[in-house]
């Protein structure tokens, strides 16, 4: 008997448990439910004790409890009593969310006799109990999800997301098939469909001062100290200086809790790798194991020249030699068209073909400023033009007529996304309308790329938090290698060599990997002729110098060289060829 007992009590405590925790995991599921509940209960509960408040006020000498009602006497009664019916019956429609329920005035009427009305009574109460109930649950069911996913004995890595955004949010998407994690967001504040969003991820949020300052009570709290777990931060908020700021909070407290570095991880939004690489560890300083910061911008204009390499625009040869000219249009020239520029001059290059961009922005002479100062040599090697008219003028689509055949690059570099979009849509009608169906119109902003082509219905869409190169995914895997490759060292020392590989060998080594991958994929090369390596190897040299002059850099002196051979020679550490501060380098050369 004993046993059943407790059985039969674990048993329901073990079902009201699961059912707390898929309430509060599924809330949204819940709403339109809870709603007709609600509305049931309401319009039920205001029909049955109106009624039944108006029939007590018709009745002699009906007692409730220990008062009595003697109304029906009164000559004046009938002035109190709508008031009294109608604030009755809202206190007592009010009581049926907490479980009270006024059965003693209900049981004294003659409608009571029936059974079916009995039913309906207990039924209004039955759900306006399970509306207030459903509250309750999805309150505390919080509490008890964090509970449960902070103590789950399978989490060996704590996934931290500063900032709660849709970039955020779709990188949780991206994480959630993920076993053996947990999902931390933190933020100042978010929205309830956010946290419902969070949960259905099987993540929690925070929003306290602990968390918002990475605090060791915090990390306490979701069990960073654990023996062995990892920690991988993404701070991806849209105020880059907070990203930063937290991912320094965060740095400290991991310091003070000894937690090694090969157990930590940084993600940082709005920061260039260059500055980024202040984070990561070495032997001068305490710093995450493995650090990947990253600007949207480059980010976007990498994502571009991925996802629609130039090589797919143009023909080439069975020795791999271009047969066509690449001629691109840049549309806007604000901060994202200066990173178009610069991807698309380096994977432009290639044996055999002639490169030309045109640059379409009315205000191109206000924003050029910084770029021309800063990459003179880039504007003194190829050939690019500048238009000072506008995307939708009639200069514009006067050089769209005269230029459709050989244009095979179009992007659209401008902030304000539908504008970008009807340009793009005009351009495909006009180029549809002098017959080229085969052209594609691009759209490059912070947050996505668009391609646009002949069926205008249809938008392939490109969204950079959900690309691979944000989560050091496989074309990263590439770029270590490569770098693995330079460095001379064996299969095990790619990640250590890429630790110590510096922002401008990364930099290198990614935009290798951009422009060699879809190039042999565009030739289908399954083995290598000497015509053809020497083309491929022609056209790597062009990449190569194109990618030097879009960072900068400018021949280095014949004398300069030769100093600073002799310096080396004399025990001075410094790379021979090239000159970082300077921005120089020796083998700037034709091929």
């Amino acid at each position: 008997m004993i046993f059943e007992i407790i059985l039969a009590c674990a048993l329901s405590t073990c079902l009201f448990a699961a059912l707390i925790i898929y309430i509060a995991k599924h809330p949204h599921k819940r709403t339109l439910p809870l709603n007709i509940a609600f509305i049931i209960m309401f319009f039920g509960g205001m029909l049955i004790y109106g009624y039944c408040n108006y029939e007590l006020t018709l009745s002699k000498n009906v007692s409730i409890g220990d008062k009595n009602f003697e109304w029906t006497g009164d000559p004046h009664a009938k002035y109190f009593r709508l008031p009294y019916v109608v604030i009755r019956s809202v206190m007592d429609v009010g009581t049926m969310f907490y479980g009270r329920d006024h059965s003693d005035v209900f049981y004294k009427l003659e409608i009571a006799k029936k059974p079916w009305a009995v039913l309906i009574f207990w039924l209004v109460h039955l759900i306006a109990f399970y509306t207030a109930a459903t509250a309750l649950i999805i309150r505390f069911g919080k509490d008890l999800l964090r509970w449960i996913r902070r103590h789950s004995a399978s989490i060996d890595k704590i996934i931290l997301i500063f900032g709660v955004n849709e970039a955020s949010l779709a990188l949780g998407r991206n994480l959630s098939e993920q076993e053996h994690l947990m999902l931390v967001y933190i933020d100042e504040k978010f929205s309830e469909d956010d946290g419902n969003l969070i949960r259905e991820l099987g993540g929690v949020a925070y929003s306290d001062k602990d968390a918002l300052n990475a605090s060791q009570k915090f990390l306490k709290r979701v069990r960073v100290m654990q023996a062995g777990i990892k920690v991988k931060l993404y701070a991806l908020s849209s105020d880059h200086d907070r990203n930063v700021n937290y991912a320094r909070y965060l740095l400290n407290s991991l310091k003070d809790f000894n937690i090694k570095p090969e157990q930590s991880e940084l993600v940082l939004l709005g920061v260039d790798e260059f500055r980024g690489m202040n984070f990561i560890n070495s032997e001068d300083a305490y710093g995450y194991g493995d650090v990947i910061s990253f600007d949207e911008l480059e980010i976007s204009a990498r994502v571009l020249i991925n996802k629609y390499p130039v090589c797919n625009a143009i023909k080439f040869d069975g020795n791999a030699k271009a047969l066509e000219d690449v001629n691109a249009l840049i549309v806007g020239f604000g901060r994202i068209g200066h990173e178009v520029l610069r991807k698309i001059i380096e994977n432009s290059q290639f044996y055999g073909s002639k490169f030309k961009v045109v640059i379409y922005d009315p205000n191109f002479n206000r924003r050029d400023g910084f770029f021309r100062s800063q990459y003179p040599n880039m504007f003194a090697n190829y050939d690019i033009e500048f238009e000072p008219q506008d995307g939708r003028g009639v200069k514009f689509f006067e050089f769209l007529n005269q230029n459709a055949a050989k244009l095979n690059y179009i992007v659209i570099c401008i902030k304000d996304r539908d504008m970008a979009r009807d340009i793009a849509l005009k351009m495909i009608y006009r180029l549809n309308a002098l017959g080229f169906n085969n052209k594609s119109v691009y759209t490059c902003d912070y947050k996505s790329i668009r391609k646009y082509s002949q069926n205008v219905q249809e938008c392939e869409t490109n969204y950079i938090y959900d690309s691979e190169l944000i989560y050091s995914g496989e074309l990263d895997a590439y770029a270590k290698e490569l770098n693995n490759k330079y460095c001379g060292g064996t299969e095990q020392d790619i990640n250590e060599n890429w630790k110590k590989c510096d922002y401008f060998g990364r930099m290198s080594s990614r935009a290798a990997v951009d422009y060699l991958i879809p190039l042999i994929k565009k030739l289908n090369l399954k083995t290598l002729s000497e015509k053809q390596r020497e083309n491929l190897a022609h056209s790597e040299h062009m990449r190569w110098c194109a990618f030097q002059y879009t960072f900068g850099f400018e021949l280095m002196a014949r004398e300069e060289f030769i100093k600073r051979v002799k310096d080396f020679k004399v025990g001075a550490k410094i790379k021979v060829s090239k000159d970082m501060q300077a921005k120089t380098q020796i083998c700037l050369v034709d091929w």
